[in-house]
């Protein structure tokens, strides 16, 4: 990311430990971000709601309304802000829940700063990545395959259901599937590629997008004919 780009990101913080809160506005401004903070979940939402950012840096463990209660809000109303979720160590099915329910990220507390700051700058850039990335299908026009199109630039898509907005996480699993028609892509290489977790415990962890991506795009999801399973592997792709 250039050094313009990374100084216009706009980051929200929402944090309840003043000290952390504190110690990471602190630091992500001596990286040129524009930050703000939020102590509790209910005014992070009004803050979102108001305001456009680039990346939220969310406390799972909140007052008001949990992280994980505000991320799927956020979601559900089709904001897909990049979410970099901040849970406890020792809470795995935290990591998980969080995946689950949209966060695009984690880092566990307490936590590494340089790790976090690097972290909060690859989902700034991922975007750009994608859409600079060759091989692959067209970053902003509509791409079709069987009954269906896709506009990865809007991640609006025609399903069975009508026009209806993609998630980050399924316009990036979509992507990577029409770049690699026919082809077997493992799990490892989805929480690699899209999750930028490739050493995660539970590679099943992208199940939850593949069943959501099948309501979207096959008459009968029990039956799919383009997102086929590869038993003990992953996925292969049918446009």
């Amino acid at each position: 990311m250039s050094p313009g780009a990374r100084a216009a990101a706009r980051v929200l913080v929402v944090e309840d430990d003043e000290a952390i809160a504190e110690g990471l506005v602190f630091n992500l401004e001596r990286k040129g971000y524009r930050v703000e903070s939020a102590a509790d979940g209910l005014e992070a939402l009004e803050r979102i709601r108001a305001a456009r950012f680039d990346l939220v840096l969310l406390d799972v463990r909140l007052p008001g309304l949990d992280g994980f209660e505000l991320c799927q809000r956020l979601r559900a109303a089709c904001d897909f802000t990049p979410v970099l979720m901040l849970t406890a160590r020792g809470q795995p099915d935290d990591v998980i829940y969080g995946l689950k329910v949209g966060a695009d990220d984690y880092v566990i507390k307490p936590f590494d700063l340089a790790e976090l700051l690097a972290r909060a700058e690859g989902l700034l850039r991922r975007r750009e990545w994608a859409r600079q990335e060759s091989g692959g299908p067209p970053a902003g026009p509509r791409h079709a395959f069987g009954d269906w199109w896709i506009d990865f630039e809007s991640y609006e898509a025609s399903t069975r259901h009508g026009v209806v907005q993609l998630s980050q996480k399924e316009i990036e699993v979509m992507r990577l599937f029409l770049a690699r028609p026919q082809q077997v892509v493992a799990r490892r290489e989805l929480l690699a590629d899209v999750w930028h977790l490739p050493h995660h415990p539970n590679p099943r962890v992208v199940d939850n997008v593949i069943v959501a991506l099948r309501q979207h795009f096959e008459r009968d999801s029990s039956r799919p004919r383009h997102i086929l399973s590869v038993r003990g592997v992953g996925y292969r792709f049918v446009p």
